[in-house]
């Protein structure tokens, strides 16, 4: 089988949609199946990472998120494609991409799957601070959603939330594969001491991902400053990029610390062991690597209890239904989390979101499409 990936959100400093093609690299690096991966970058090239063949097509930045490119060479989409002859083309992007590979597959042959790594819907109305879901911008969305996802062969899901979402929208053919990472990792890195040294005697909130109206941001950084005026001893540490950096220093006068993007696991991890507790605001997120990572540090989870959280926080009574109540529940936690027990939420994510048991059930999804397309085209 030659599975082909292909996204606008690969970049050096993107997060999600990168790590999930570089689990795939690895996981495949030693199985016999052929893989082929093509992104955007800053010139065309041609590499290998194990045995993948990765294809960087010269692509101009996004107009919004300059850490993105995105694809819109078509004609050296398609040589690649028509070269490449794949078996299963996987679109990791709602942009652009679906409508064409959908007419390059009537040429080339091959099945399609789509992942829906993020949620338009919700991400535009985080953007555009729409309260509401049924105004136009969200009825035009989700019809774009529907028509995109239903002309798939077939779609993964990373949450059963998600899946219940498309379900909605008239969108069936779905599966849910959670997305998972490597334990041992996280698991066995020390703390920065560095780091915990400089913040010594303070209750450290870490938040890890974009910087942007998206994931809700702005909010998070208004709920800190709540704390912080109720709490000295709160020390809110971020780490990432994105458009909305430029506001932190406008919102917080003190008790913070920014971190850039931190590419290294093992430096990570030591971040996570570094801090307290893990908070987001976001109301958008599909999945949520970074929940995953700390809490198989250890940390407990403090979110809102919405989109894909209830599903992948171990400690849920601290997920909350408004801003008083997030502010509330880290107040709590900030009491009793030396006493919780860092075992119970390791072990939550050891069992769910083993890197190496999601991604066999991913690769069995694709032989099983594979064979079943194969079929009915010969039947």
């Amino acid at each position: 089988m030659k599975l082909l990936d292909i996204t606008h959100f690969y970049s050096d400093r993107s997060g999600g949609i990168k790590t999930y093609i570089n689990n795939k690299i690895e996981y495949i690096k030693d199985r016999d199946i052929e893989h082929v991966v093509i992104v955007p970058g800053k010139k065309d090239t041609l590499s290998y990472i194990n045995h993948s063949k990765i294809y960087q097509i010269k692509s101009p930045y996004m107009f919004v998120w300059k850490q993105y490119r995105l694809l819109i060479n078509q004609q050296k989409i398609a040589n690649i494609i028509e070269s490449e002859k794949p078996n299963i083309v996987e679109i990791g992007s709602l942009f652009l991409l679906p409508s064409f590979i959908k007419k390059l597959k009537n040429v080339v042959n091959f099945s399609t799957v789509g992942f829906f790594h993020s949620n338009l819907e919700k991400s535009l109305s985080n953007v555009f601070n729409f309260a509401k879901d049924d105004n136009m911008l969200s009825k035009i969305t989700r019809k774009y959603i529907y028509k995109t996802y239903n002309d798939m062969d077939l779609t993964i899901a990373p949450s059963y939330y998600v899946k219940r979402y498309l379900n909605s929208l008239g969108v069936y053919n779905v599966e849910v594969v959670y997305h998972g990472i490597d334990f041992n990792i996280f698991e066995n890195q020390a703390p920065n001491e560095e780091l915990k040294n400089m913040l010594k005697d303070k209750i450290v909130l870490v938040y890890v991902g974009r910087f942007s109206k998206d994931k809700n941001f702005l909010e998070l950084l208004d709920i800190f400053k709540t704390l912080k005026n109720l709490d000295k001893r709160f020390h809110l540490l971020l780490v990432g990029d994105g458009p909305d950096k430029k506001h932190i220093n406008k919102t917080l006068d003190s008790n913070f610390t920014v971190l850039d993007y931190i590419k290294d696991k093992k430096v990570l991890a030591s971040i996570y062991k570094s801090s307290h507790i893990f908070v987001s605001a976001s109301k958008s997120d599909t999945f949520g690597y970074s929940v995953i990572e700390a809490q198989a540090c250890g940390l407990p989870v403090v979110a809102y209890n919405d989109v894909s959280f209830p599903e992948i926080v171990y400690h849920k009574e601290f997920l909350a239904n408004s801003k008083e109540e997030f502010v509330k529940n880290i107040l709590t936690i900030s009491k009793i989390y030396p006493y919780l027990n860092k075992s119970q939420i390791k072990n939550f994510v050891k069992e769910r979101f083993s890197l190496e048991k999601n991604m066999a059930y991913l690769f069995y999804i694709y032989q099983s499409l594979n064979h079943y397309l194969t079929y009915q085209r010969f039947a």
